[in-house]
């Protein structure tokens, strides 16, 4: 059996165990409360943690670059951004995303901070579309009149996605400060 197959298996049986869990969570729990909420934003989230490993999301490049407001850095710390990103390198949540930090000084070379900001920009893009698909969740939850689970459905949204996103673009505005002109090492 070739790579090409194993990944497709691979990718087979986590998206079957995504969608069972979904339908167990909906028909045992239902689908107007907070664990449907938490249910229906992080087993896609880990299903395309997964899957992107096989096949990585990808979105267009004018998608990634960064607004005039974004390069500073202080709308997303205003945010919370730091919180969330110290959160994210400490505790049990950093091993979700253990190659998403710059580079040690002795390993940091124009290549490996290419790699770094393709790494960034493709967890960026898989949050990015699982944020946008679950806010429509929300909207049909909303308009089910279940408002409970519509609201925490958003907030765990943010949490689990919005937050990944602004991190993300808040790293890459912190690349490019540091690295005006591309990654010269001299700095």
């Amino acid at each position: 059996m070739g790579p090409r197959v194993t990944n497709g298996l691979a990718a087979a049986v986590v998206t079957v165990a995504v969608v069972t869990s979904l339908i167990w969570v909906v028909r045992v729990l239902g689908a107007d409360g907070v664990e449907f909420a938490f249910a229906v934003v992080w087993l896609p989230m880990t299903w395309l943690g997964t899957v992107s490993r096989i096949a990585t999301p990808r979105l267009p490049v004018a998608y990634h670059d960064l607004r005039r407001f974004e390069r500073d850095g202080r709308a997303y710390e205003l945010v919370g951004v730091r919180a969330v990103k110290w959160l994210l390198r400490r505790g049990p949540l950093a091993v979700f995303n253990p190659d998403l930090h710059l580079p040690a000084a002795a390993c940091r070379t124009a290549a490996s901070l290419a790699r770094l900001d393709q790494r960034m920009r493709d967890a960026e893009a898989s949050h990015a579309l699982l944020l946008v698909l679950t806010a429509g969740v929300a909207v049909h939850a909303a308009w089910r009149g279940w408002w409970a689970a519509s609201a925490w459905t958003l907030l765990f949204d943010v949490l689990v996605n919005g937050y990944p996103v602004m991190l993300q673009r808040y790293n890459r505005a912190y690349l490019t400060r540091r690295y005006p002109n591309g990654p010269d090492l001299r700095t």
